[in-house]
Formats: C-alpha cells, structure tokens, sequence
C-alpha cells in the first residue's frame, strides 16, 4: 500500500489500513504465550528497539520462523498524523544491509527480531 514513507500521510490510504500490525505463527505464538491484538514492542540483534508498540496478528499465513508487518506505519515524525504511533517501523529494525558485491543490490532480510511484552525504558535526553 505504501510507497517508500511519501504515501503514509495519505488519508485514501489510511482508509484501506489504519494501522499495522505484526504477523505471528501460532506455533510461536503459544510458545510466548502471545494473544491477538495484544501490543508488543520490537527488539533487533542490534539492540534497536521499535519506537511505538504492534499489535499481534496470529495466522498460519507466516512462517514459524519469521514474521511479517506492512511497511510505512510507526511514523516518529508529529507531522505525519496518520502515520505517528500508528503500529511500529519495519524501517526500523533494519540495521543490516547486504549489498551485491557483483551489481551492487541490496539485502534487508538479515535482520532478525525478538518481542517485547513490557514497554521499554528509553533514555531520557538531557
């Protein structure tokens, strides 16, 4: 639905999705004792933490070992008001980019998250 961010303040858009959420295995989901619609936050292998929490989605639809969420939603900046807080950032969690030494492509899926069931303590900027 969303190209890039341009399009996460379109209020056509938001009609069809008014936020994202996060798509979860029920096999893992049992294991984390996680619930539809419960709000969780998003953690990296690099310690980057999701911005705003995501509602869970559990589905066979995803694989056990990946989850899946729409791109443009978790907006940090005010201005975008359909977007702010709406659901978490895939952008992100994506601190690991892979380029093609050969024609020079890039590789976004070797990120890899864990959940969050409590809201984390961020730093307080002095």
């Amino acid at each position: 639905m969303h190209t890039f961010s341009r399009t996460s303040n379109n209020p056509n858009l938001t009609d069809l999705m008014e936020e994202n959420d996060i798509w979860i295995n029920p096999k893992v989901a049992k294991i984390w004792g996680l619930k539809n619609g419960q709000k969780i936050w998003l953690k990296n292998q690099d310690n980057a933490v999701s911005s705003f929490p995501i509602k869970i989605r559990i589905t066979e639809r995803i694989r056990w070992d990946s989850v899946y969420m729409v791109h443009g939603f978790g907006q940090t900046q005010k201005e975008l008001s359909r977007a702010f807080g709406k659901g978490a950032s895939d952008t992100e969690m994506i601190t690991q980019v892979m380029v093609d030494p050969i024609m020079g492509g890039t590789g976004l899926r070797g990120n890899f998250v864990t959940f969050l069931l409590d809201e984390p303590i961020k730093a307080v900027e002095s």
